[in-house]
């Protein structure tokens, strides 16, 4: 009779693992007869499970990885246990043995599959460095190895076919290929639409195939794809099979919480799935008496039986079986991919909110999802949160970057005119060697090695989750708490977070640290107003001691003709920075001198300048004695950190009379320069939308006029042209409401703005892009659309 899923209970729950079981095994037998279980562990640990009767106990613990253990192969032949780790070494073993035989080094990256060599002593591994090697080792212990090159990315997987003398590879490139045992490549088969996860040769030259697509695959002799078994609801991470169940039974699990069973000769799934009480069983392994092994992400090894006389007592059933339904009735209850038992309750509300727009989901008494944004001071209800999409492979909380997995993965934009590059990271990763590598592979500079680790330290120990929302704190880890870049320390715009011009905003962010993407949550609009906005936005903090010290480096760097002056004149001029700053003329003539240095040195310069400006009596000397717009505006036309520090003079220049009538009486040149800026960071396009929020506040605060109305809008047209950040678009639109309620204001945007075009724009960004601030940047849309 064919074997099913029906017939399995729990036998047996192992607890001894702190992490996710990631790998688990057969291993070999005890002397009187009984096979042990392997496992290991995201907590860096491999454990042998002796069998004692019907029960299993923990009779070794090895601890001589640095790093997770990704798989365990116990190789027959020699009675070896072969760990394979993210430390990218295998640790060989002898049964019952505390210390390695050997330790096989040479992989680039994480070592994540293993499996037997066509030769006695010897394995093959397969690695994230995009290759697989065959491993040979002589009686003396000497290592020699093969390496296969080929795969784009990495090899999650490998296989031996004894009887062809062939070795089969799986990856992240979607691809399988056959070789030779030289190592010369001899078949490639496609069809898998994602990461190859898994490969098991079958009789008759035949191949099954798993992989992220939730699809086994069954291949002939020919290599052709002749049957695809679709069960799954997301990624497959291991299969397994064992002549115990017979050579056309094959084991499958993966992220959806199952363990299913197939007869891959007619591609029938065997009885109903083990539904298992953690989202991802990691891994497979069947036992020669037929039971069945997982590892789970929750940490416990597991063991069903469909021998009576092996599975557990009524309790162990029935306390399995809760854990099942509790899991279940969670993962029925999720808004986008967020299960609704993490929301805060409306205690949550009595915090206050960390920076301006800030939204939050709310769990009611009723059981109602609502959110909530954090605007002038108090939470305000955008709506209920009605619907969401999620737990689809695409959600599945996974972070893969280049075929591989990581536990964090963190955005940085380094440059206004290249794409955000990649930090990726695993918890329990030597914090230096991953920020060695990131510096390795973009060509950065060696001096950022402890910035960039120092930043992994802090940001992966406490990682948001989607729930959660950005720190405010400052976290460049380029510049860490000891070197000033512009806007490193004075990026503060009045009621948002901290945010770096360079590396963007919240740059470093982990894909949990918003809504993730793939998820729709449609919000119903509630009742609160995005515009008219009446309190002008200011950039303030700063952080003067970096900012002296960058003067006087390049001050250092400097000739007398060139502008070199004395440490007092730089003490003079950091003063502008406080808050009430003294009226000395000395400071002031000094500023001014430096705002004579060469381009390239000037940007610390016009970061004080940002900070004088907000006082009105300081802008009117300035203005007076030098007019001192005509110093920085053509800054405009140059270099990204200077265009920053500009357009942050300019916004909070506006924020009093004197500045205002300066600056509005050049206001269509001054936007036709700030028009000429085409690309940029998000701090970038923050500035510039910010400049032109409080223009638009200015007429609606006063007496709108017609021309200043007519550049404003163009601008903001312009720049949205271009910008990607959804706070400066919220900040644009918020611009483009406050004209609509001036008379002056509705006619120009009629003539100047398509709504169609903006709104299209709106959409194609969204997207895109759908993070805390897709919520208020879509209800000021709507908003907007009704105005007009």
């Amino acid at each position: 009779m064919e074997p099913t899923l029906d017939n399995y209970k729990i036998s047996c729950e192992l607890l001894g693992h702190s992490l996710d079981v990631r790998a688990v095994s057969a291993g070999g037998r005890t002397p009187d007869g009984a096979q042990m279980i392997l496992s290991g562990s995201r907590d860096k640990t491999t454990k042998l499970w002796k069998a004692i009767g019907d029960e299993y106990i923990e009779s070794v613990t090895l601890k001589d990885h640095k790093n997770f253990i990704s798989y365990i192969y116990f190789l027959e032949s020699e009675q070896w246990i072969c760990t394979a780790s993210n430390d990218a070494t295998i640790c060989i073993y002898n049964q019952d043995a505390f210390v390695p035989l050997l330790t096989l080094k040479g992989h680039e990256s994480t070592v994540c599959s293993l499996a037997a060599g066509l030769k006695s002593r010897s394995i093959i591994s397969g690695s994230w460095d995009k290759t697989a090697r065959v491993w040979l080792i002589s009686e003396t212990g000497d290592v020699t190895f093969t390496v296969l090159q080929g795969h784009e990315a990495a090899v999650w997987a490998v296989a031996t076919i004894p009887a062809q003398q062939k070795y089969v590879t799986g990856g992240a490139d979607k691809c399988i290929y056959y070789w030779n045992a030289q190592g010369e490549k001899l078949r490639l088969l496609k069809g898998h639409t994602d990461c190859v996860r898994a490969l098991i040769p079958l009789p008759a030259n035949s191949l099954l195939s798993c992989g992220n697509d939730a699809v086994l695959r069954f291949w002939n002799e020919d290599g052709e794809c002749v049957r695809e078994m679709s069960g799954h609801t997301n990624y497959i991470y291991a299969m397994a099979g064992n002549p115990a169940l017979g050579e056309h039974i094959v084991l499958s699990c993966g992220e959806d919480s199952t363990l299913r069973m197939w007869n891959v000769i007619t591609g029938e799934q065997l009885g109903d799935p083990i539904v298992h009480p953690a989202i991802s069983v990691w891994s497979v392994a069947c036992l020669q008496n037929g039971d069945i092994v997982t590892g789970c992400s929750d940490g416990v090894v597991r063991v069903f039986t469909k021998d009576q006389s092996r599975q557990a007592k009524e309790s162990l059933l029935r306390a399995f079986d809760m854990a099942v339904a509790t899991h279940k009735s969670q993962l029925s209850e999720e808004i986008g991919g967020v299960k609704k038992t993490d929301l805060a309750g409306q205690e949550a509300l009595l915090s206050n909110g960390t920076r301006e727009g800030q939204t939050k989901m709310v769990r009611h008494v009723d059981g109602s999802i609502k959110c909530y944004v954090w605007e002038l001071g108090k939470w305000k209800l955008v709506g209920d949160v009605t619907g969401a999409t999620g737990g689809t492979q695409e959600n599945s909380g996974k972070k893969l970057h280049e075929g591989k997995e990581y536990d964090y993965v963190f955005n940085v934009d380094i440059s206004d005119t290249e794409p955000p590059i990649k930090l990726p990271y695993n918890r329990g990763e030597d914090p230096w060697q991953a920020a060695q590598q990131f510096i390795h592979r973009n060509n950065l500079p060696q001096a950022y090695l402890d910035q960039v680790a120092n930043f992994i330290i802090k940001n992966s120990d406490n990682a948001q989750t989607v729930i959660a929302q950005p720190t405010t704190g400052y976290q460049d880890p380029f510049t860490g708490g000891s070197r000033y870049v512009p806007g490193s320390s004075s990026s503060n715009v009045q009621g948002a977070g901290n945010m770096d011009p360079f590396t963007g905003a919240s740059s470093y962010s982990t894909a949990s640290s918003n809504t993730q993407s793939g998820t729709n949550v449609n919000f119903v609009r509630g009742s609160d107003k995005h515009f008219p906005v009446s309190t002008y936005r200011t950039f303030d903090t700063c952080d003067a001691k970096k900012v002296l010290e960058k003067m006087k480096e390049f001050n250092n760097k400097l000739t007398c003709e060139e502008g070199k002056v004395g440490d007092e004149i730089l003490l003079a001029v950091i003063r502008l920075t406080e808050k009430s700053p003294e009226l000395d003329p000395t400071a002031l003539e000094a500023l001014m001198m430096l705002l004579k240095w060469p381009a390239g040195m000037l940007f610390p310069v016009l970061d004080v300048l940002r900070l004088a400006v907000r006082h009105e009596v300081v802008y009117s000397l300035l203005h007076n004695s030098h007019n001192v717009l005509n110093f920085v505006l053509p800054q405009l036309g140059g270099a990204a950190a200077n265009q920053l520090m500009v357009c942050r003079c300019l916004a909070n220049g506006l924020t009093h009379p004197e500045g205002r009538k300066q600056i509005e009486a050049q206001l269509p040149h001054i936007v036709e320069l700030v028009s000429g800026i085409r690309a940029g960071s998000a701090n970038l396009q923050i500035a510039i939308a910010t400049f032109y929020l409080n223009v638009s506040i200015s007429q609606t605060l006063d007496v709108a006029r017609p021309e200043v109305c007519h550049a404003t809008t163009s601008g903001i047209v312009e720049l949205l042209k271009w910008a990607s950040d959804l706070e400066a678009w919220y900040r644009s639109m918020q611009a483009i409401g406050n004209l609509t309620t001036t008379s002056s204001g509705q006619e120009t945007i009629a003539q100047v703005v398509s709504v169609d075009y903006v709104m299209d724009k709106l959409r194609e960004l969204t997207n895109t892009q759908q993070d805390e601030n897709f919520t208020k940047v879509n209800l000021v849309g709507q908003a907007l659309l009704a105005v007009f």
